[in-house]
């Protein structure tokens, strides 16, 4: 079909808007909208071609496809390459495992999919460290291409006027239930809809309604609409934000600016899209999107913050010349020469290829040789786990691993009856190793209640209780708390959890009858208030700041003032059971602390395994307090006329 420059205008419109919104430029807040225009654009073109060669008999799907793929795959091939090649050098081994998982969807065009499921979606902050995170959308629209290029021929025939209107009906109707699924959808459920073909085809399909009317607009009305085609996408650039729940009724706006733009084809608008600015940024607009974001990304990795005004017009530099070159060197010769069965080969390859790099990487945990050391033992610190914790610590739904209702502690035998409990959360847990060694020192038999993201909880599960977020909680918290209750040997309990993350009034309160049961008993409390919060997920922070500073950093804290809110909610939990008396309470501020800041890192070795677990190593700092808490309230169950204390 005839080149048009305006269209290509419009490619370098949306690619500005995407890049400036991902560098964090103002006013352009809504420039993710961006990929919409790109969207429509492919409905638009897409169309054009498949419909003159449906209607000269000439269309083949496989053609169409295999056109697409030469197109764009060379292209995404070399920066998935080039992501690779960066992660191996910098990457800890979990996370080049996932980078490379990452880039083999991109490749098979299912990144969409993989995306999914991570928690915020496209938004979210975590997205920020995802170097793939820009193809989701280049797997939209391959999954378009595959779907188009299967039905086209079915909503316009060449021949038959019945056949012809049933085809536009199918038309209509896909294309409005996708729009409605759109719109309705995404208050609840955003990440589907942005992610997913059906929450985009309807884009697309407006770009092939455009290309199939037949009726022009008079050049007073390309005017027009243009200018009202403009307007709308320049609201949708600069008016929306990523805080709004989109797609759904908000990608209106860009998806229809675009098609009246392409639509009236003419105008001071269409002049002002054909200027060379543009058609030089619009001709290379595929691999300057795909450039852009992984050299941020880099960025990021490598100095460990985001570029400040000044860096950010160099990387954006970057990535045009970068574009400009793949372009060039890539992506142009690859449309040019490669013929069917070579681009055909090359896809196989690359994803054989990238199937059998996982393969590796798996089997050889992730390479680690290829670090130095001290990156090395931030990746040990991310697989640091209590030595029993997969035997003890059921899973969320609930299923233990070992014989037995619970695990015993101290080396007892089963048939011994427990005097002492475990009970909590992970964090509860991760201090089984200490719990275990003073149970075995003291001769106290007991046993493990633990269950991720799961406190002690009674009843029915409610939104801040805990027992709402995983399935199993809600079954084996009140499974445990029965066990207790009907257990009377069980004079002391240990208790610990994540507490910021439960309703401080009901945990408190659960924890206030579980103490009040053992006054009854002659029995005892030891509570592990709340760790301190790392404020991000230390040993990738960690690695990073190796990395940035080219050597090893011994030591990392956090300012303890941002840490009040955590100790605050550990307090309020701890008011209720101290309440009742008998209760030593034990604060890991304490051992990991001082006045001004907290440890995250001591002697080169982390002490946190994630963004709130403490490593074995953060463990043994606060094992000193906790130990002695223990055999001290041992020591007063094994001698009832002792004076209570609690603190």
């Amino acid at each position: 079909m005839e080149f048009r420059k305006d269209i290509n205008g419009l490619r370098a419109i949306a690619v500005i808007a995407v890049v400036l919104f991902h560098y964090g430029v103002r006013y352009f807040d809504g420039g993710y909208v961006g990929v919409d225009v790109f969207f429509v654009i492919s409905g638009f073109l897409l169309t054009s071609i498949a419909h003159r060669r449906i209607q000269a008999g000439q269309f083949s799907a496989v053609q169409f496809l295999l056109n697409r793929l030469r197109r764009i795959y060379p292209a995404l091939l070399m920066m998935v390459i080039a992501c690779y090649v960066w992660a191996t050098l910098f990457y800890l081994p979990d996370d080049l495992s996932r980078l490379v998982r990452n880039g083999t969807a991109a490749l098979l065009f299912r990144s969409n999919y993989a995306f999914l499921g991570d928690v915020g979606g496209y938004f979210a902050p975590d997205a920020r460290t995802n170097i793939f995170l820009h193809t989701w959308s280049l797997a939209v629209e391959s999954q378009f291409y595959l779907v188009f290029a299967v039905t086209c021929s079915l909503f316009w025939p060449r021949s038959g006027a019945r056949r012809k209107t049933l085809g536009w009906m199918a038309f209509c109707v896909i294309a409005g239930a996708s729009l409605i699924w759109c719109i309705a959808r995404t208050p609840e459920h955003q990440a589907s809809t942005f992610y997913l073909l059906w929450g985009r085809a309807w884009e697309f399909m407006a770009g092939s309604v455009t290309a199939l009317v037949s009726a022009r607009p008079t050049r007073t009305g390309s005017n027009i609409l243009s200018g009202a085609g403009a307007a709308l996408l320049l609201f949708a650039i600069v008016g929306l934000h990523g805080n709004d729940p989109y797609p759904g009724w908000r990608a209106i706006f860009p998806v229809a600016g675009t098609a009246l733009l392409i639509y009236a084809g003419e105008g001071a608008v269409s002049r002002l899209l054909s200027c060379w600015p543009l058609q030089l940024i619009g001709t290379a607009s595929y691999s300057i999107y795909l450039w852009h974001w992984p050299f941020l990304l880099a960025f990021r990795e490598r100095f460990g913050a985001d570029p400040s005004a000044g860096q950010v017009i160099g990387l954006i530099a970057v990535s045009v010349v970068a574009g400009w070159a793949s372009y060039v060197a890539v992506e142009r010769p690859g449309r040019q020469r490669l013929r069917n069965v070579s681009i055909a080969a090359v896809f196989a390859l690359s994803i054989a290829s990238g199937f059998a790099f996982t393969a590796i990487l798996n089997k050889t945990d992730g390479l680690q040789e290829r670090l130095p050391s001290y990156l090395r033992a931030a990746s040990e610190a991310m697989k640091s786990d209590a030595p029993r914790a997969h035997e003890c610590m059921r899973d969320v739904d609930g299923t233990k691993h070992s014989p037995g209702d619970f695990c015993n502690l101290g080396g007892m035998p089963a048939t011994t009856q427990p005097v002492m409990m475990l009970w909590g959360d992970s964090f509860a847990n991760m201090f089984q190793p200490i719990v275990d060694r003073v149970a075995a020192q003291t001769q106290t038999p007991g046993v493990v209640a633990t269950l991720g993201g799961c406190p002690p909880f009674k009843g029915k599960a409610f939104p801040g209780s805990g027992a709402e977020v995983f399935p199993g909680c809600e079954r084996y918290a009140n499974f445990a708390f029965d066990y207790f209750m009907r257990t009377p040997s069980i004079k002391l309990v240990v208790v610990a959890g994540d507490w910021q993350r439960y309703e401080p009034n009901y945990e408190g309160g659960v924890l206030k009858d579980i103490a009040t049961v053992l006054a009854s008993r002659g029995g005892r409390m030891v509570l592990v208030k709340a760790v301190p919060n790392p404020r991000g997920d230390v040993p990738r922070v960690w690695a990073r700041a190796q990395v940035a500073a080219g050597h090893e950093v011994s030591q990392m804290t956090v300012p303890r003032a941002g840490q009040a809110d955590i100790e605050d909610r550990g307090n309020q939990i701890a008011r209720f059971p101290l309440q009742v008396g008998d209760v030593t309470t034990v604060d890991p501020f304490d051992a990991l602390c001082n006045a001004n800041e907290c440890l995250t890192v001591k002697n080169g070795v982390s002490l946190f395994k994630d963004t709130d677990h403490l490593t074995q190593n953060g463990v043994e700092e606060v094992a000193p307090l906790l130990s002695e808490a223990i055999r001290e309230q041992v020591a007063a169950i094994a001698s009832p006329s002792k004076v209570s204390t609690s603190n």
